[in-house]
């Protein structure tokens, strides 16, 4: 009988499934369950996306606006031909769950939303039963903003929280609880 060097390929499989299912386990267990970093993510999402439904607004001549419930969150757009608000169709704009709280206050006396409601004679009546959508907040065509705060954060740590503002003018700035530099 010879004298056996080395693994047969097979104690080498063994080793190699096993090295990988470690490996896994552990890339799993400290990269899905950050909840601090999620919220970051998320806030740096919704400040891209608000500063591009300003853009939008401006090249497409046409009022984009933003809506929250307690599940989702998206964009909509006033369709002035039937003097209602519509969900956007670009898939940016799509909707999204909402997986943290919202706190939102309006800093204007009246919003663009109301006045446009003003305007078109109440638009949002709909033939269905269907509750409408309304905007929070209206990025207008002509490159201003409903004024807001807006402030997100989670249920069980109110006290780290990601927080926007705009003037009504320009871009809306982000304030993150930390430094950028550091780590989570």
């Amino acid at each position: 009988m010879r004298n056996q060097r080395g693994f047969t390929l097979i104690e080498l499989l063994v080793v190699m499934v096993l090295i990988a299912a470690l490996f896994s386990a552990v890339t799993i267990s400290t990269g899905t369950n950050n909840s601090k970093r999620d919220l970051v993510e998320e806030g740096k999402r919704l400040q891209a996306l608000f500063n591009e439904a300003s853009q939008q607004a401006i090249l497409y001549n046409q009022e984009v606006g933003w809506y929250f419930t307690d599940e989702e969150y998206g964009f909509l757009t006033f369709d002035y031909d039937n003097n209602v608000w519509n969900e956007a169709d670009q898939k940016m704009f799509r909707k999204r769950p909402v997986n943290f709280e919202i706190d939102f206050t309006s800093l204007n006396e009246i919003s663009i939303s109301e006045e446009l409601n003003t305007i078109y004679k109440n638009p949002q009546k709909l033939d269905n039963d269907e509750a409408a959508l309304v905007p929070s907040i209206v990025f207008s065509s002509d490159g201003q903003n409903d004024s807001f705060e807006l402030v997100l954060f989670e249920e069980n740590d109110i006290d780290w929280q990601i927080k926007f503002a705009s003037d009504g003018f320009g871009q809306t700035e982000l304030t993150l609880p930390f430094d950028e530099d550091d780590d989570l």
